[in-house]
C-alpha cells in the first residue's frame, strides 16, 4: 500500500524523534563494536577473536586488513542484505542488479565479466557464489553471529574465486548446554511505495545435553516495494515475498570429535525481474510502457553443509562437503537512453531461466596448540555447473530480432594449499603460504562446438607479523590472486586468466586501556591481464547482441584504509571506517587490428575513490529494568565508474555519489526490545550503479520508517 496520510505523519514524526534523540548522543552498537566495524567478543582475555585464517585468532595478530561487524552491530543499523552491508564498509561495492543478482568487488579491483568471482563469499564453511561471478546466494542476516570481509588476495585459503578478497558470513551455531533464541517483528513503511512485514526468530534446543543440539532460524518477509510501471497499473513492483530458513545440528560423542551439518532454504518472488529503475520511481520498459515483461523473478536456493573435525592431540582434522543449488528465473531489459550516441531505436529484453549448482569438498589439517610453528595444509575440489537459457527480442531501426542463446558451463578443479607460520622471537613472526590450482573448464552455446581448456596457477603468499607491544602489531604481507579464463561465444577467441599481486603494510591495536581501537593499512596491487567487455550487434546471426569479453591491459591500483572504535565512557561510544582508493588502466595489451573503447589513463571500474562511514552510540537507563538506547550512522561512498571495451556506447559511465543516515532509539524491557528507525532520513534518491546510459542501474531505497519489537530467552 502507499504512505497514507497517517503513515506521512508518522514519518515525519518519527524523523523529528529521531533526530531530537540523536543530537546528544547516538547509539548501542558499541557495546559489540570491535575493530573498525565490528566483531563477535570472545571470553579469552576479553579479545575479539576472528576464524578468517580458518583457525581462531585474535583479530590483531591475523596479518591481512580485515573488517569485521557483529549480528548485534548489523541488527543496530538495520542491515538485511549483503547491498546494505557494503554501504557499511569501505572499499566493499556491488554491482546491484536486485536481490540475489549482485557481483562483489573490493579495493578497486573490479569486472562484471569473467569465469567466476573475484570475491569469495562464504556461509560458514560454504562457498556460495557459482560460476560466473554474478550467481550469488541471496544470504540475509538471518541468525548471523558476525561478518569478516578480508581484503585483498586470499587465495591461499580461500582459492580462485578470492582474488581481491573474501566476505564471510560467520552463523550462530547450536548450544549444547541451554535453551535459548530470540523472536522479532518488524513493521515499516517505504515513502511513496508499500508498507514492508519482516518476521524472524531463531531457536537453539540442546537434545542430549553436551552431546546433540539443533538450532533452526527463520525469517518472512513481504512488500518493501517502491518501483511502479504506470503503464500497465503495477505499483511497487519490486515487492518481494521471501521464505528463508536454515537448520543446524551439532553432535559432539566426544571432546575428539564434533560433527555439524546444516540445511539452508531461499525462496524469493518479485513481479519485477531486477531493480534497474527511473529517476522518477518507475522502471524502465522497452517498446511500450503497457509492455508487460515475463516471467516475473523467482529465486530458489538449497545450502547443504557436512563438516567433522577431529581434534588431534597436535592438530585438528576438517572435513567439509557443500552442496548448492541456485535455479533463478527472471527479465532483463536494456534501453539506448539520451547518454548513448544512438539515433535510432536501440533496446530490447531477455527472459532468463538460470539453472546452476555446485559441489565442493575441502580436506585440511589445522595446528593446534599455541607453539611457534603454526600451519594448515590441505586439498580442495569443486564440480560446478551451470545452465543458462534465454529467449528474448532485439528492437533495432524499426526491426525485430526473436533470438535464443543457450549457455551451458562446467567447471571440475583441484587445488592443494598450504599455509605456515613462525614465531622466531617473541615480537616476529614470518609466515608463507602457497596453493596450486587446476580448473578443467567447457562451455557450450547451442549447435555442435564445446570448446574446453584448462587453466593453471600457483599463488604464494609471504607475511610478517612485529608485535610493537601486548596489543598493538604491524604487520605486512605479499600475496598473489588468480582467476581462470574463459570462453566466448563459440568462433570468438576465449580470454586469459587475470592475476592480481598485492603489497600491504598496516598496524593494528589496542590502546587506551581497552577503550580506542584502531587498524590502519597502505596497499598497492597490480591487477593484469584485466578483462572487459563489449555488446555487438548481430545481424548476420539472427539479432541480438553478442557479447565479447578480452583481456585489455593492465591496471594499478593502491590505497589506504583506516579504521576506529573509540569507548568515550561506558555509555557512549563511537567509530569510524574510510578508504582512500586509485584505481587506474596503465597499460593495454590489445592485439594489432583491434579497437577498443578503454584507454590509458581510466579508472578502474567500480572503484570509488572516497569512502567512509561512521557511527555513534549511546545507551542510558531509564529506570531500574529499563534501559534506553539510540543508534545514528552516516556512509559516504563516492561515484563509480565503468568502461566498455565496444566502440558503440559511452567511453565510460558513472554512478551519483551515494550519502546515507540512518538513526534509531529504542529501550530494552527485560528481554523485551522496543525500537523506531528510519533509514535514509533524507530521502537521497541516488544512481547506484555506472550502467545509466542504458537504463540498466538501480537506485537508493527511499525513506523508510519503521517500528520493531524482539524478544531473546
Amino acid at each position: 500500500m502507499r504512505l497514507n496520510n497517517l503513515g506521512r505523519r508518522l514519518c515525519t514524526v518519527s524523523s523529528l524523534a529521531l533526530a531530537i534523540a540523536a543530537a546528544p548522543a547516538f547509539a548501542q552498537e558499541a557495546n559489540s563494536q570491535a575493530s573498525a566495524t565490528d566483531a563477535g567478543r570472545s571470553n579469552i582475555d576479553n579479545e575479539i577473536v576472528v576464524t578468517a585464517q580458518k583457525r581462531k585468532q585474535r583479530l590483531i595478530d591475523v596479518p591481512v586488513a580485515i573488517n569485521t561487524m557483529s549480528g548485534d552491530a548489523i541488527a543496530d543499523r538495520g542491515i538485511t542484505d549483503l547491498q546494505q552491508f557494503s554501504y557499511a564498509v569501505p572499499g566493499l561495492v556491488l554491482r546491484y542488479e536486485g536481490p540475489g543478482s549482485s557481483q562483489v568487488f573490493l579495493r578497486g579491483a573490479a569486472n562484471i565479466r569473467g569465469s567466476d568471482a573475484m570475491v569469495a563469499t562464504y556461509m560458514d564453511e560454504v562457498p556460495v557464489t557459482l560460476t560466473g561471478g554474478f550467481r550469488q546466494v541471496d544470504l540475509r542476516m538471518l541468525d548471523i553471529d558476525r561478518i569478516e570481509v578480508l581484503k585483498g588476495p586470499q587465495g591461499t585459503l580461500y582459492g580462485q574465486g578470492a582474488m581481491t578478497g573474501t566476505v564471510r558470513f560467520v552463523t550462530k551455531n547450536p548450544d549444547l548446554t541451554e535453551i535459548h533464541g530470540f523472536a522479532r517483528a518488524d513493521y515499516s513503511l517505504i515513502d511513496q511505495g508499500s508498507d514492508n512485514l519482516r518476521l524472524s526468530g531463531a531457536l537453539s534446543l540442546p537434545v542430549v545435553t553436551d552431546v546433540l543440539a539443533i538450532r533452526v532460524a527463520g525469517n518472512l518477509e513481504d512488500g518493501g516495494g517502491w518501483i511502479d510501471q504506470p503503464g500497465t497499473g503495477i505499483k511497487d513492483g519490486n515487492n518481494q515475498n521471501i521464505r528463508n530458513f536454515r537448520g543446524k545440528i551439532l553432535f559432539k560423542p566426544s571432546s575428539d570429535f564434533d560433527l555439524t551439518g546444516t540445511i539452508g532454504l531461499y525462496r524469493m518472488s518479485s513481479r519485477f525481474g531486477l531493480d534497474y529503475e527511473n529517476p522518477d520511481r518507475t522502471r524502465p520498459v522497452p517498446v511500450s510502457p503497457d509492455y508487460d515483461l515475463l516471467p516475473s523473478r523467482k529465486d530458489r536456493a538449497w545450502i547443504y553443509n557436512l563438516t567433522a573435525n577431529y581434534h588431534f592431540d597436535f592438530a585438528t582434522l576438517t572435513s567439509s562437503s557443500s552442496y548448492v543449488r541456485l535455479n533463478r528465473d527472471y527479465y532483463s531489459t536494456y534501453i539506448a537512453g539520451p547518454g548513448t550516441p544512438y539515433t535510432v531505436q536501440n533496446e530490447g529484453f531477455d527472459g532468463i531461466h538460470d539453472r546452476a549448482r555446485q559441489f565442493t569438498q575441502e580436506l585440511r589439517l589445522t595446528s593446534a596448540g599455541s607453539g611457534p610453528l603454526q600451519y594448515t595444509v590441505g586439498v580442495y575440489y569443486r564440480d560446478a555447473r551451470s545452465d543458462l537459457y534465454d529467449t528474448g527480442i532485439s528492437y533495432y531501426a524499426g526491426g525485430t530480432y526473436p533470438f535464443v542463446y543457450e549457455d551451458l558451463d562446467t567447471s571440475k578443479s583441484w587445488s592443494g594449499f598450504a599455509d605456515l607460520s613462525y614465531r622466531l622471537t617473541q615480537r616476529l613472526t614470518l609466515g608463507a603460504g602457497v596453493r596450486t590450482f587446476s580448473d578443467d573448464v567447457t562451455q557450450w552455446n547451442g549447435g555442435t562446438t564445446t570448446q574446453k581448456a584448462n587453466f593453471k596457477s600457483t599463488d604464494p603468499r609471504v607475511y610478517f607479523t612485529y608485535a610493537l607491544g601486548p596489543k598493538w602489531n604491524l604487520y605486512g604481507n605479499v600475496s598473489r590472486g588468480f582467476r581462470s579464463g574463459g570462453f566466448n561465444t563459440a568462433g570468438l577467441p576465449p580470454y586469459r586468466p587475470e592475476k592480481l599481486t598485492n603489497y600491504e603494510l598496516g598496524t593494528k591495536g589496542v590502546t587506551a586501556g581497552g577503550a580506542l581501537q584502531f587498524d590502519i593499512d597502505a596497499f598497492y596491487s597490480k591487477y593484469d591481464d584485466a578483462l572487459r567487455t563489449g555488446q555487438f550487434f548481430n545481424f548476420d546471426g539472427g539479432g541480438g547482441y553478442v557479447s565479447l569479453t578480452r583481456n585489455i591491459g593492465d591496471l594499478e591500483i593502491y590505497g589506504l584504509e583506516a579504521s576506529a572504535t573509540w569507548a568515550v565512557t561506558p555509555n557512549f561510544h563511537l567509530s569510524g571506517m574510510a578508504a582512500l582508493t586509485h584505481s587506474e588502466v596503465t597499460k593495454l595489451a590489445i592485439q594489432s587490428g583491434e579497437s577498443t573503447n578503454v584507454e590509458v589513463g581510466d579508472p578502474g571500474d567500480y572503484a570509488p575513490e572516497v569512502t567512509f562511514s561512521v557511527a555513534a552510540d549511546y545507551d542510558v537507563a531509564l529506570a531500574s529494568n529499563i534501559a534506553g538506547f539510540a543508534h545514528a550512522d552516516f556512509s559516504y561512498r563516492d561515484k563509480t565508474c565503468a568502461s566498455d571495451s565496444s566502440v558503440l556506447v559511452p567511453r565510460i559511465q558513472c554512478s551519483d555519489t551515494v550519502p546515507l543516515l540512518n538513526a534509531r532509539i529504542g529501550a530494552t524491557f527485560s528481554r523485551v526490545k522496543v525500537e523506531l528507525y528510519a533509514t535514509n532520513l533524507t530521502n537521497e534518491n541516488r544512481q547506484v550503479d555506472p550502467y545509466q546510459a542504458w537504463q540498466q542501474s538501480s537506485r537508493t531505497k527511499p525513506r523508510t520508517v519503521g517500528i520493531a519489537l524482539s524478544h531473546d530467552f
